[in-house]
């Protein structure tokens, strides 16, 4: 009888990792893509963040405003062209993945430097969602607000 248990629990135990497996190399993919999103934006490659972006992307930015709708690239590298820079890090990067769905969040500390020399200074808190589509993880939609002290 014990012998019998000790195969059960070892199948489960063996069918759980098995399962757990592709999350993990999920949430990495995922991980590194949040990380490779906030890197190209803070390097002024905008080509490469808004390569993150899903067409129909959606979201709020810290500002407060109306619900933003897609990057242009064109409108940031016009913004860069004025002066605007992201001098950013993330912190306490959190991801969950659900199939072909993420969910990240974590905080983005540092500063924004505004058209004509206005500093926004972090943190700020910041949560994403991706599906993955055509092989890569895309945004679909974004949250990026100031974290209360």
């Amino acid at each position: 009888m014990v012998r019998r248990f000790d195969a059960r629990a070892l199948a489960l135990l063996l069918f759980t990792v098995t399962l757990a497996a592709p999350l993990r190399g999920q949430q990495a993919e995922v991980e590194s893509a949040v990380r490779a999103t906030l890197d190209a934006w803070s390097a002024g490659d905008y080509q490469g963040f808004v390569d993150a972006y899903h067409p129909e992307a959606r979201g709020f930015f810290l500002d407060g405003g109306d619900l933003i709708r897609a990057f242009s690239l064109d409108a940031l590298e016009a913004t860069a062209e004025a002066g605007f820079r992201a001098e950013v890090t993330l912190r306490d990067l959190d991801v969950a993945v659900y199939g072909t769905t993420s969910v990240a969040v974590g905080y983005i500390e540092g500063q924004l430097v505004l058209p004509g020399g206005i500093t926004l200074q972090g943190p700020w808190r910041y949560s994403e969602t991706r599906v993955r589509t055509d092989g890569a993880w895309r945004i679909v939609q974004f949250h990026l607000s100031k974290r209360g002290m």
